[in-house]
């Protein structure tokens, strides 16, 4: 997706800014995972840059400083071990859950997930959910740019709404400004949080949490739960 934004000054309540852009930091480490991973992910992995991220982050938000030891002890199994091996795991894993060889097993578009919950077939694109998404994101000036080679998959996808739950962090840390013409309010992030992301998330997280055994996504189950408790509030 693409947000045209440039950089400007922090605002003058820092604390409020640190918070905003912990939470960005921790949906930003949620995307990693949660969009096809890259060799990148195994890379930060085994180096330990990514737990080390996740501590930072998990600090910074306070309420949630738990999470880092639970995280820490998940994303340990993968101190010196092999790239190659690790991403080979997680690319694994990922293809294993969200896409299938007939179908995922954990479903990651928001749009499907409720329909099923109606006791409806879930269609992709088409969904009122999926399509309540889109607006939303357009109206923040959030958008895929084809253009630039960006694939036109529904941006209901929990890895793309963690990309877009970033940029909401980002613009209320005013790390960040919307394009011109885009309208952002301060209470988006809490709206989307509670009518798209969160209870869709809840559920994302106890499936990964039931069906993989793979470290990273275990991790990855109590991140979406930590996510799922964000509101504007508390950052």
């Amino acid at each position: 997706m693409t947000a045209n934004a440039f950089e400007i000054e922090a605002p003058d309540d820092e604390r409020a800014s640190r918070r905003w852009m912990a939470c960005a930091m921790w949906f930003e480490l949620l995307s990693l995972g949660l969009l096809k991973p890259e060799r990148v992910v195994a890379e930060a992995l085994c180096s330990g840059e990514y737990a080390e991220a996740c501590r930072e982050a998990a600090e910074a938000l306070g309420p949630f400083a738990d999470a880092a030891s639970v995280l820490g002890g998940l994303l340990v199994s993968y101190a010196d071990c092999d790239v190659e091996e690790a991403y080979h795991q997680v690319l694994r894993e990922y293809t294993r859950l969200f896409v299938g060889e007939r179908g995922p097993l954990v479903t990651p578009f928001v749009g499907v997930w409720a329909a099923q919950t109606r006791g409806q077939q879930g269609l992709l694109f088409v969904g009122p959910e999926s399509m309540a998404v889109e607006r939303f994101m357009r109206r923040c000036g959030v958008a895929k740019d084809l253009g630039a080679g960006q694939s036109n998959d529904p941006v209901d996808h929990i890895g793309t709404m963690c990309e877009f739950c970033k940029f909401l962090c980002l613009v209320g840390a005013r790390a960040v400004v919307p394009v011109e013409g885009a309208v952002v309010d301060p209470g988006d992030f809490d709206c989307f949080m509670a009518d798209y992301f969160a209870p869709y998330a809840a559920w994302c997280a106890a499936q990964i949490r039931d069906l993989s055994g793979v470290p990273f996504y275990r991790a990855l189950a109590e991140m979406l739960d930590v996510a799922a408790a964000f509101g504007a509030k508390e950052a």
